[in-house]
């Protein structure tokens, strides 16, 4: 496999995907645990707890998909130009 090839440019787009996908499912995780005593119990402290798993959630979302696009225009990009 040479360097640029559409096979190498695959496999680098793949392993940034699966990096951005790991980062954002274990924020859905972090923040689903943080929501769950909302579901239980409402109350205010439980109720500030949902609106912070919500939060992280979102940020971690956005923050994968941030690195991601940092990621593939830094490592695959220049490949393409070449082309």
């Amino acid at each position: 496999m040479e360097l640029g090839s559409a096979e190498h440019k695959q496999l680098l787009t793949r392993s940034i995907v699966k990096v951005a996908v790991k980062t954002a499912s274990l924020g859905f995780i972090l923040g689903f645990i943080l929501m769950i005593p909302n579901f239980i119990r409402d109350n205010a402290f439980s109720s500030g707890l949902l609106y912070l798993g919500t939060v992280i959630i979102v940020g971690s979302l956005l923050y994968s998909f941030t690195i991601a696009y940092k990621k593939y225009q830094r490592i695959v990009k220049p490949f393409e130009i070449n082309d």
